[in-house]
């Protein structure tokens, strides 16, 4: 069974309970299971904007109707901007090539969660959905992964053939949309909560630190050293604001 979205670090024996994403959930490659040994913060994530987002808004769209913003409401939340629970993954890359695994991707809502994974080579992708109607699924120039219908409750799994950028659309509804990024040394990634925090644990040793979002690579790399006892705290925020129009290496 492909492993479901968690709040918790995944175990490769345990099973953990699927629920929508949510902060600090974890995407186990490889390491240990326990609290977090290693915390830090993004910032800048508010700037950021989904494609999605970006192409609904415009007019030749025809698929929203933008209202005048009620002066109730403060400005910070007038923008529709990245949720990082969601949409900002936080990648742990070590210099050595990691094991395939298994992971459950949700469609639900008119969106897919995560909207931006980073896993290694010929991971398994089992997207469920948990509609009451079917989508229509595919990777975008992979003939091997072609629109069909998903039916409610039911599954399609597929495997990134190599490293690289895949993209997943929906033939029935455009709002669904994920990136898979594909990286062999990727150790484990996690989704900030909505105040930016995020935290793995990881077995001791040398990591780089990756932010992707809408499938390209944010803000700089970060090197760091994970202990196998103890707490490393990341002092300086990530800046994922920077960098969102250059391709993910």
């Amino acid at each position: 069974m492909p492993k479901p979205v968690s709040t918790r670090r995944f175990s490769r024996k345990v099973p953990v309970l699927l629920g929508v994403l949510a902060a600090s959930a974890l995407f186990s490659v490889a390491g240990r299971a326990g609290p977090p040994n290693v915390r830090g913060k993004i910032a800048g994530h508010e700037k950021l904007i989904p494609e999605i987002y970006a192409e609904t808004a415009k007019p030749e769209a025809k698929r929203w109707t933008w209202r005048e913003p009620s002066p109730s409401v403060p400005t910070q939340y007038r923008t529709l901007s990245a949720n990082p629970s969601r949409d900002i993954c936080i990648a742990a890359t070590t210099g050595a090539n990691q094991e395939k695994q298994e992971f459950r991707m949700t469609v639900t809502g008119g969106r897919v969660f995560p909207t931006t994974i980073v896993v290694t080579p010929n991971t398994h992708l089992v997207f469920k959905n948990f509609d009451p109607f079917p989508h229509r699924i595919y990777a975008v120039g992979q003939p091997a992964f072609k629109p069909e219908n998903l039916a409610a409750n039911g599954t399609r799994d597929w495997a990134a053939p190599g490293p690289g950028k895949y993209e997943i659309r929906d033939e029935l509804f455009p709002s669904v949309r994920t990136y898979i990024v594909v990286d062999p040394q990727v150790v484990a990634v996690t989704y900030p909560g909505r105040d930016g925090a995020f935290g793995f644990s990881l077995p001791g040793g040398e990591y780089v630190l990756k932010a992707f979002f809408n499938g390209k690579q944010v803000g700089k790399p970060v090197n760091f050293n994970a202990k196998d006892k103890g707490v490393v705290d990341l002092k300086q925020a990530l800046d994922v604001s920077t960098g969102a129009e250059t391709d993910a290496k």
